[in-house]
């Protein structure tokens, strides 16, 4: 990574207008403005809380290699502080200098940056694996604007043209002033849910919440129907404390119009008629400066038209697909798999060579694993050394919600077993920690309360709330680990998700199991849902029909009921209603290939 600080111009940021009077204290007319997502929203609330992606399992290893030593450079999402980790590496970060990457503001200490954020770090010198230390992490998210629409269905969202995919693992944070305020605070925002989307187009639009997203690079592909970026990180922030990339969006060129000086990155036109071009960090002819193929960032200091389909750039950059580009260098990273080819398969918009690995190692598409490697030749491709699976399909995924009843130790340094509606569940140092319990709760300070697996049993018995949201994999022997546990507020409500078995429709109520989670479900709140579908059915999926009042075995499905002598039970609506969050089962149907890949 090069330390140089970026070229962008420190642009006055500029406030989206019509918030201060479209939002009240308490966000008040939030659902009415919501209108017709707001049923969907609610629902996907509960897939996205959890689990529709599950995680876990891992290939071969490559002992010579590792992120953490000398002068390595991991990139990974952060998963928990005391110390920073990523991918499984607790760093120092003491002597770490913290970049912006897209506003060049370098600081120190870990309070610019959260669980979820996607950063690189680079290791010091002295760094080893069993002690990693940081000397610097670069961080940048991969858009920066209003949230124009949020598909509920899908899971998705728009921001700056880009299609942004939710997962399970996506996790949300607050940041806005108001939030902290002692006047007058409004609440913080922590799903899909809640968010606002804009509103009608031009001069009448109202813009939705302003945010910015980390995650992942995905769809290296012209196709705007599919997301662009696999979101880990959901941030809302006041637009004004932005500066000098207020308005960003991040992905692969598509198309390049040299004659009317425009590109297309996603669904966006970026006009870079009066941008200042970059390129390898250095000033570049804008002319002859891109082509389809790259990935370019582009940014503006004023807000583009709403809903945004044409961004007019103050700077477009260059970026480099891998994450260094020194030959021979040790990389850790982490993300989506968008496509296989032999023994091939592209990460986050760049190519790795995974010809020296067992077949049995290679990933397919939509699987998210990390890899290690080095730089091959040329800086632009990576040969890996080992690939982890992280998340695989979406038919070995469990989500679990309730209070806990038990923890212990688990049968290695740093894990524990947490028991959750009775099922055990393996929490170790590569499960993203959340407290969510309150809207100051998720900003503890990092230093004298963090949440980490070096904290976790005391973290636990100090909270104020014993209830759980996880996501976990069953690794095919029917053991849960947790891709994600988040404390949240006390509620009499349980759930769980994850694929249906023993199902029995002969009666009212409905009976089945989910894995292992008895479920009585009255024929009233079964609600059918099918999938969502980008654009034709041409790799053969195939969802079922999906009866309401109804679950049949191998179809995926969240609940959300009271658990009553360890039965989750969900109860009849009252007369007259539709079933409410709190008791309700969401039958999604049998996943297919592109479910799976979506994550619902």
């Amino acid at each position: 990574m090069n330390p140089t600080r970026n070229p962008l111009p420190r642009h006055a940021a500029q406030p989206v207008p019509n918030r201060t009077a479209a939002m009240g204290p308490t966000r008040r007319g939030r659902w009415a403005r919501l209108g017709r997502f707001s049923q969907a929203g609610s629902l996907l609330a509960l897939v996205i809380a959890l689990g529709a992606c599950g995680g876990g399992g891992s290939g071969s290893d490559d002992s010579a290699l590792s992120g953490a030593g000398a002068d390595a450079t991991s990139s990974g999402t952060i998963t928990a502080f005391g110390s920073v980790y990523v991918n499984g590496h607790k760093f120092n970060t003491d002597s770490a200098r913290v970049v912006d990457d897209d506003t060049g503001a370098v600081s120190t200490g870990s309070d610019v940056l959260e669980v979820g954020m996607v950063v690189d770090v680079r290791a010091a010198s002295h760094s080893h694996p069993d002690r990693p230390v940081a000397a610097e992490l670069r961080v940048h998210p991969l858009a920066r604007g209003v949230v124009d629409a949020s598909d509920g269905s899908s899971g998705t969202l728009k921001v700056m043209g880009q299609t942004v995919q939710l997962t399970a693992a996506t996790v949300f944070s607050d940041r806005r002033s108001c939030v902290e305020a002692t006047t007058d605070p409004c609440t913080a925002v922590s799903s899909q849910a809640e968010l606002t989307a804009t509103t009608g187009s031009g001069t009448g639009a109202v813009a939705g919440d302003y945010v910015v997203v980390h995650g992942y690079l995905y769809a290296p592909t012209a196709d705007s129907s599919s997301a662009q970026i696999v979101a880990t990180l959901v941030s809302l922030r006041d637009s004004s404390s932005e500066t000098g990339a207020t308005y960003k969006a991040e992905g692969v060129v598509s198309e390049v119009n040299t004659t009317a000086r425009t590109l297309t990155v996603g669904g966006l036109t970026v006009d870079y008629t009066q941008a200042a071009c970059y390129k390898a960090r250095r000033n570049a002819d804008c002319a002859s400066a891109f082509s389809v193929g790259q990935v370019v960032s582009a940014y503006s200091a004023s807000m583009p038209a709403l809903p945004v389909s044409q961004l007019t750039a103050d700077v477009l950059r260059v970026r480099s697909k891998t994450v260094v580009e020194t030959e021979g260098a040790t990389v850790e990273l982490e993300g989506k798999v968008a496509s296989v080819n032999g023994s091939q398969f592209v990460l986050r918009g760049m190519v790795i060579d995974a010809a020296s690995l067992s077949s049995g190692s290679l990933p397919v598409a939509g699987d998210v694993v990390r890899v290690l490697g080095v730089v091959a030749s040329g800086g632009t491709q990576i040969t890996a050394g080992s690939v982890t699976l992280l998340r695989p399909a979406a038919a070995r995924a469990v989500g679990l919600e309730g209070d806990h009843s038990s923890l212990a130790a688990g049968s290695t340094a740093q894990t524990y077993v947490v028991t959750l509606l009775g099922q055990r569940i393996t929490v170790d140092a590569e499960t993203r920690l959340a407290d969510r319990s309150s809207a100051r709760a998720s900003r503890a300070h990092r230093s004298s309360n963090p949440f980490n697996i070096g904290t976790f049993e005391s973290y636990l018995a100090a909270a104020t709330t014993k209830q759980l949201r996880i996501a976990a994999l069953d690794d095919g022997s029917g053991n849960l680990r947790a891709l994600s546990l988040t404390l949240v507020a006390d509620t009499a409500v349980s759930g769980v998700a994850g694929t249906a078995s023993g199902s029995d429709n002969t009666g009212n109520p409905v009976q089945f199991t989910v894995h292992g989670v008895a479920v009585q479900a009255d024929t009233s709140a079964i609600v059918a849902r099918r999938t969502h579908q980008h654009g034709n059915d041409s790799e053969g999926d195939s969802t079922p029909e999906v009866t309401a009042g109804s679950v049949s075995d191998g179809q995926w499905v969240v609940v959300r009921g009271s658990l009553i002598e360890g039965t989750l039970v969900v109860s009849p609506p009252a007369s007259g209603s539709a079933p409410g969050a709190d008791s309700i089962v969401v039958n999604f149907g049998t996943p297919g290939n592109r479910a799976e890949r979506d994550c619902f």
